[in-house]
């Protein structure tokens, strides 16, 4: 399991703790915005001098979102994200308020299978 998958793991048991018990304690609070922090360190939420994308991740979504998949995992193997992490970033990432978070409708387990494939035939023929 990869750092950032650790991370939004331990985000999410903290998140349904808060839910079971209604509210968040202090060390709770403290501790998501920690994880938090950790998180935007990670290679998918790396800022980039880009105009219409504020991170890696963003970028190589909107990429696979215009039909771009080669050059999609192209991106991803050049930065070094897994198809894990990115599809982990994915689900925190595009959230309800996210613009695009209607167009990860086609991230479909199919769809993900596929990029596993081909990052791994990515890595084999390096």
């Amino acid at each position: 399991m990869s750092e950032q998958a650790k991370i939004i793991a331990q985000m999410q048991e903290i998140v349904m703790s808060i839910l079971k018990n209604g509210s968040a304690s202090i060390e709770e609070a403290d501790m998501i915005d920690t994880l938090e922090g950790l998180l935007h360190k990670q290679k998918c939420f790396i800022e980039i001098e880009h105009t219409n994308h504020t991170n890696q991740g963003e970028e190589i979504a909107s990429l696979f979102f215009n039909d771009q998949y080669t050059q999609a995992i192209d991106k991803m193997y050049a930065c070094e994200i897994t198809p894990d992490d990115f599809f982990g970033y994915v689900e925190y990432y595009f959230d309800d308020d996210h613009e695009d978070e209607a167009l990860t409708q086609m991230f479909t387990n199919t769809f993900i299978s596929g990029v596993n494939k081909a990052y791994a035939l990515k890595q084999e023929s390096k």
